[in-house]
């Protein structure tokens, strides 16, 4: 693709996983036109809404050299997160149902479905060679601090450190998934970093996990539905370039 200052795609994170994913090693970089539910790449550089200001973007934005998960046996990116259990179950549930366009609210229907209907899976979880655990209930190893809509899972993430935050839910009851998901919403409205019991997390630049009982566990990567466990994934620093608002002196984006 050698003459393109840049690749711009109109979508969700989908849509972004899929552009990343067809370019070469060194190719130009992308620039998010976000028009998808989550929009979550969008919100974590703080593009901004405005046609102006994505035009600004696009003509003089900085480029942010973007570490990407890879599954090591399929070469499946991953450049937000990747994760296996209650919400990778509640995406494919979802994926399965829905004949149009998506909106957020839908995703809580099939959220308190499957919190009602699903018992909890057993994750064996492997963190660069060494075993955590084999009886996870859920697992997110991401990239990003946000998710879907007012969540906040992962607080420590960052998309250029050459590590995955992994997140790791030992507890298995409905109970300790409602407080995973009402911590996440406390982060991301107040900034704090709240603690639970039951819940580690870890930096690693590779992650395998596997289903502990034989059980089909789903699998979501960037929002989609992505087949069941196993999977191994691993960080590839700086793999893609990303463009975001150019930083001003005063430390501020515009």
């Amino acid at each position: 693709m050698a003459g393109f200052d840049a690749v711009a795609g109109a979508g969700g994170d989908g849509t972004i996983n899929e552009v990343a994913s067809g370019l070469p090693p060194g190719g130009p970089p992308i620039c998010h036109l976000p028009s998808g539910t989550a929009n979550v790449l969008a919100k974590e550089i703080a593009l901004p809404r405005s046609i102006a200001g994505l035009s600004d973007v696009v003509a003089e934005g900085r480029a942010i050299f973007w570490d990407v998960g890879v599954e090591r046996t399929t070469g499946r990116r991953a450049l937000l997160f990747v994760s296996a259990g209650y919400d990778a179950d509640v995406v494919h549930l979802f994926h399965e149902k829905r004949t149009g366009p998506i909106h957020m609210w839908q995703y809580c229907w099939w959220g308190v479905k499957s919190v009602v209907e699903n018992e909890a899976p057993e994750i064996g979880v492997e963190l660069d060679g060494v075993e955590v655990t084999k009886r996870a209930a859920w697992v997110i190893v991401s990239n990003v601090k946000r998710y879907g809509g007012p969540l906040e899972f992962t607080p420590n993430a960052k998309p250029d450190d050459g590590l995955f935050e992994v997140l790791v839910l030992h507890d298995r009851g409905r109970r300790d998934t409602v407080r995973m998901f009402w911590r996440a919403v406390i982060n991301n409205f107040t900034g704090m970093d709240l603690q639970l019991g039951g819940v580690t997390f870890h930096g690693a630049r590779r992650v395998r996990l596997w289903s502990n009982n034989g059980r089909k566990v789903p699998v979501q990567v960037d929002g989609d539905p992505c087949g069941c466990l196993p999977v191994d994934y691993e960080v590839h620093p700086g793999m893609v370039g990303i463009l975001g608002p150019k930083v001003t002196k005063g430390g501020g984006r515009r």
